[in-house]
């Protein structure tokens, strides 16, 4: 029967879609089998719950009667969250990218009966403009060729299929340039800083991303050799984005990306794994170059996580979309009159000049103003004669009355409340460097309790699974969902030194991150080199099995996995983690060399891998409270172990426990100082 069966659904995205006229089907068998049985191309689209442009095409042309007609008549139509199907998303992303040179969402793709691509694009309006087909054009178009000219659709599905599958390959043959790892990174990172917005900081131009990954590298880089400049642009990009609209100045969280290159106007939606990655880079910061606003924005953030993020069940939504009453950015917008009608006479002056509030509005396209620091509060304060106290103070009530107003009394935007396993665990990841960085319990007790969160939700009868939505169970976990949770878990055990957190519960009730690991090596390795498929291939429906090696919004799931196999290889002493690692980094060697802001978790693990090795062992009574007190420090390449029992099972334990005695043992590249017995001795031995 044709109908619209996305009612049936969970997902927030699809449900925006269930009554719309198109007889859209959920991605699955019984779709791909009324495809083949009736002989009709497939349209699949896909997209996400706060994708602006989505909202758009559906308004513009999936809500049309006479163009939904146009598409059932013609074709099987398939909705596709691309959040809880990334390995649908990945397969007809790269055919769109093939067809156009680029890609984006609302993504739109033409398949054969048997799923294999033979056009892709994205965004098309109702009538033909920006340069763009008519979407019932480009309709009728693909619906005539598949009737008369099938032979030219098979061909081009052919062609697109083989590229598609030879893809990632061609990534991995790319030799590097340089004759040794000093000079491979010499390069890389020249690569690197060339990118760099020295103006605004941050990487490229219009459309501006955060770049957290790359400006890890950079800080990174410049902690394990001495490169003060490559700290300073780290922090100054943290800074340019903490001073711009992509914060939100009033209420904390970080926008997904911005329309211009100064960070001044965002696009508005929110989302979760943005802000976790955030979280990371600005808590290394703090412990690098300490500074009020990382610590400041690292709070903030937090408490805008828990306030407007944070579920019932414990997890954490996927996303606040960009609209709020069909408007972009409305929610978050002011007029200047609306804050002098809000404040007192002494702090609406204060908080327009400090936000760069205008009465015609700072954002000329919406008339209306967004929150930015286009200067200090010194400036401003020496500018209007106040004292630096006394505004400070006015501009925090200010603040305070601002966001109540707005959270109390404006319609908020939409919220995607899809729990997703690689999100959520970013989150983990982030929230225990912000323990590190401030030593606030509060930032462990998040990170645990999410991590005991996650377990309640999506791991099932011996499985883990994808994401948690309204009560429902999503698809199996993918490789990005397991490598974002074993490295979790291995950021936990490194906050809490519990081995459980790497080997698992005792009763084998909750897994480690070496369990988690040991199945991606079992389930999703490719047969023909040391990457990883996103999902096994065995029983898939899709033409081709994806394997995704980029670094772009989110880190790669075969970045992740590398660089847990490198630590797990640390840890065990297990040469078959430390073999399979170092051949992924010496297959994507080349591409990191010459594309390295594509790939800033990989080069992120590339230069600790080429750095010296530390190790710090402590063990008798007391060693784990001992091994909190060397975590205010951003020491990259020291791996820190503690027990108060003997490990003989563990290497680095072995021989290394004497009764009713605390020791500490440091070793740099397998050569051991004496053991020493205070936490002030084995830090002048690592200082």
């Amino acid at each position: 029967m044709s109908e619209n069966l996305l009612r049936y659904q969970s997902s927030p995205y699809l449900l925006q879609h269930a009554h719309n006229p198109v007889h859209w089907h959920p991605w699955g068998e019984a779709a791909l089998r009324r495809a083949r049985e009736e002989d009709k191309p497939i349209l699949v689209s896909i997209g996400y719950s706060t994708c602006h442009w989505c909202h758009v095409m559906e308004r513009e042309s999936f809500e049309d009667e006479a163009i939904a007609a146009l598409m059932n008549e013609n074709f099987v139509c398939i909705k596709v969250d691309r959040e809880e199907r990334p390995d649908v998303d990945q397969i007809y992303m790269e055919a769109c990218q093939a067809v156009s040179g680029s890609g984006g969402w609302p993504l739109n793709a033409f398949l054969l009966p048997d799923g294999r691509p033979f056009y892709a694009g994205t965004y098309y309006p109702p009538v033909s403009k920006f340069n763009r087909p008519a979407w019932p054009e480009l309709l009728e178009h693909l619906s005539k060729l598949y009737r008369e000219d099938r032979p030219q659709l098979e061909s081009q599905a052919a062609r697109l299929t083989e590229r598609i599958r030879r893809g990632d390959q061609q990534l991995l043959r790319l030799e590097p340039t340089a004759e040794d790892h000093r000079a491979w990174r010499e390069t890389m990172l020249e690569k690197l800083r060339g990118t760099y917005d020295q103006r605004y900081g941050g990487f490229g131009g219009a459309p501006k991303f955060p770049g957290s990954q790359s400006l890890e590298v950079l800080l990174l880089n410049g902690v394990l050799h001495g490169a003060p400049s490559d700290q300073h642009l780290a922090a100054h990009g943290a800074l340019a984005m903490l001073d711009g609209g992509i914060y939100d100045q009033l209420g904390g969280g970080f926008s997904r990306y911005t329309v211009d290159a100064a960070w001044r106007v965002p696009h508005f939606e929110k989302m979760l794994y943005d802000n976790a990655l955030l979280l990371r880079l600005l808590a290394k910061l703090q412990l690098t170059r300490p500074n009020p606003r990382f610590a400041e924005a690292i709070a903030e953030t937090t408490a805008w996580l828990e306030r407007e993020m944070r579920l019932p069940d414990g997890g954490y939504r996927a996303a606040l979309d960009a609209d709020s009453e069909g408007v972009e950015g409305k929610y978050y917008l002011w007029d200047l009159d609306e804050i002098k009608a809000l404040l007192p006479p002494d702090q609406h002056e204060l908080v327009a000049e400090f936000y760069g509030l205008t009465a015609a509005g700072n954002w000329e396209e919406a008339a209306a103003n967004i929150p930015y620091r286009p200067d200090s509060l010194a400036a401003v304060a020496a500018k209007l004669g106040v004292p630096i106290d006394v505004a400070d103070a006015q501009l925090a009530s200010a603040r305070t009355l601002l966001h109540e107003h707005r959270f109390t009394q404006r319609i908020h935007p939409c919220e995607d409340d899809k729990v997703i396993l690689q999100w959520n665990a970013l989150l983990i990841s982030g929230w225990t460097w912000c323990y590190r960085a401030t030593g606030q319990e509060q930032y462990l007790e998040l990170a645990t309790g999410l991590w005991n969160a996650l377990h309640e939700l999506l791991y099932r009868d011996g499985r883990w699974h994808r994401n948690f939505t309204t009560g429902q169970l999503g698809a199996a976990a993918f490789l990005d969902d397991y490598a974002a949770l074993a490295e979790a878990a291995l950021d936990l055990h490194d906050v809490t030194f519990d081995l459980a957190y790497v080997f698992g519960a005792a009763a084998g009730a909750v897994q480690g991150a070496k369990a988690m690991v040991d199945h991606v090596l079992r389930h999703f390795s490719t047969p023909e080199g040391p990457m990883f498929y996103l999902r096994p291939p065995d029983g898939s429906e899709l033409p081709v099995a994806s394997v995704d090696l980029f670094d772009n919004a989110l880190p790669s799931g075969n970045g992740q996995i590398m660089r847990s196999l490198l630590r797990l290889a640390r840890m065990t002493d297990d040469a078959t983690y430390l073999n399979r690692a170092e051949a992924m980094l010496a297959a994507l060697a080349g591409s990191l060399e010459k594309y390295p802001g594509s790939f800033g978790g990989w080069a992120y693990a590339a230069l600790q891998h080429g750095a010296a090795n530390r190790e710090l062992i402590i063990t008798g009574p007391g060693a784990v409270a001992a091994a909190r007190q060397f975590l205010s420090r951003y020491r990259p390449g020291l791996m820190i172990l503690a027990s108060e029992t003997p490990r003989e099972d563990l290497t680095p334990f072995v021989n290394r426990y004497l009764p009713n005695e605390l020791r500490f043992y440091v070793c740099e590249n397998q050569a051991c100082r004496l053991p020493v017995t205070t936490v002030a001795e084995a830090l002048r031995q690592l200082d």
